[in-house]
């Protein structure tokens, strides 16, 4: 299945992340004539008058493209394409409705069934997932056991997705907190959506319907088996900016109307509906919208409006927003201990980022020195703690205070005072390790 396709056979979620056929020998842009032109225009007007999802703004399209005809008297095929997507994007306020020129899609559209080229275009499909990792192209733990997945976009290998989604899901699940970033991913296969978003669910569990108007609406519901388990339970956080869209928003829509997390960053493109693609003469590709999701909660979508944060911020500082928010809501149900100062100092550490805080060359000097059997030493414009039978080690400051941790060393910490060193270890007191 396409990177694109919808659960429903021939329609496309994301037609932006679409995979393309097997490569061939590429095919040479055609001149547009006057009769080209007008067969184009004649066969968009046509699909558009079959298939739009929204019959009332049909007419208004249709007008909109008769009274431009003169603009697009044009031989450049690209152009051509653009010109009447703005048209009808304009007037439809709807970004999966577009018209582009593609060559290579169109022959593969309109050719005979192929075996070997249906095969060849499925290996071609199935290798793409994989250089991608289905999409999951970064996990990381960072400190405070919060648990951080980035999604690139939703591809679907019906053998080997769902195997990546559950090592991935396994990682999270021995989070305190989840991180999923879904910024600037443009969407994908529904079926990668949907078993993603399965496991913040019961089973079984009326998750959206998709409403193609003349066809029977189909309803989404959680999977009611997952290798891995559920994830409810377990603080959320999704990641979203304005490069967010179609599958993706459909997961962050998801989050927010059930409550099942934060939404954090910036409010998405607004790509909802789910659509189609046909071939126009000569070597165009139309995408015309042919239905809606309708969640249970608030029975609409986010077409045109996108989905907006709960928490808004510059994409940039969605992440760092993300990880304070969960360190602040673990600190009060965390009983104090090892696990609860691990939970605070990355907090510390947090602040010391936002701040930027830097000693001056003065301050350095001033920590400089011989602390008993430990030394700490000034290199250039960073200080460095020597003690005996140990790696040096280069430390990093915390803000204003003589607070420092170790670089790549996350098992202690230093405080340098007057009177010596102090060395902080999670869930021990604070104790004078080494006089000055």
């Amino acid at each position: 299945m396409l990177l694109a396709m919808m659960l429903v056979p021939g329609l496309c979620f994301s037609p932006v992340a679409a995979a393309e056929p097997v490569a061939e020998a590429p095919v040479t842009a055609p001149i547009l004539t006057t009769a080209t032109r007008d067969a184009a225009l004649q066969a968009i007007k046509a699909r558009l008058t079959r298939a739009y999802i929204d019959p009332e703004r049909v007419p208004a399209i249709l007008a909109r493209l008769d009274s431009s005809k003169a603009r697009y008297r044009t031989d450049d095929p690209t152009r051509f394409a653009a010109l009447i997507t703005a048209d009808m994007q304009t007037v439809a306020n709807d970004t999966h409705l577009y018209l582009r020129f593609e060559p290579e899609w169109y022959r593969a559209a309109t050719a005979p069934p192929d075996q070997a080229a249906i095969a060849a275009s499925n290996a071609f499909e199935a290798q793409h997932a994989r250089d991608f990792n289905h999409g999951l192209v970064e996990t990381r733990l960072l400190p405070g056991n919060i648990r951080y997945l980035k999604i690139v976009g939703f591809f679907w290998n019906e053998a080997e997705t769902a195997r990546a989604y559950d090592d991935a899901m396994r990682f999270l699940k021995g989070g305190r907190a989840i991180i999923i970033d879904l910024r600037s991913n443009q969407g994908g296969d529904t079926n990668a959506l949907d078993y993603l978003r399965s496991h913040f669910f019961a089973p079984d569990t009326l998750m959206t319907t998709l409403i193609t108007p003349g066809s029977a609406d189909v309803q989404v519901r959680s999977q009611l088996n997952l290798p891995s388990g559920r994830l409810t339970g377990i603080p959320l956080y999704v990641l979203i900016n304005h490069r967010s869209r179609s599958a993706a928003e459909a997961f962050a829509y998801t989050i927010g109307q059930f409550k099942l997390g934060e939404l954090v960053g910036e409010r998405t493109e607004g790509a909802a509906h789910f659509s189609d693609d046909t071939a126009v003469p000569p070597f165009f590709r139309l995408s015309v919208p042919l239905g809606y999701t309708q969640d249970p909660i608030g029975k609409r979508d986010w077409e045109g409006t996108g989905v907006s944060p709960t928490v808004e911020v510059p994409a940039p500082e969605a992440l760092e927003t993300a990880y304070d928010l969960a360190l602040a809501r673990l600190l009060p149900v965390t009983p104090a201990g090892i696990e609860k100062d691990f939970l605070v100092w990355a907090r510390d550490r947090l602040a010391a980022q936002r701040t930027g805080y830097a000693p001056t060359p003065t301050e350095l000097s001033a920590f400089a020195g011989q602390y008993g059997a430990a030394k700490i030493e000034l290199r250039g414009s960073a200080l460095w703690l020597i003690r005996p039978d140990r790696e040096p080690r280069q430390l990093k400051p915390l803000g204003a205070g003589g607070l420092f941790e170790a670089e790549d060393d996350d098992t202690f910490r230093v405080k340098i005072g007057n009177d010596g060193l102090y060395l902080l270890r999670p869930g021990s007191p604070l104790t004078l390790d080494y006089p000055r």
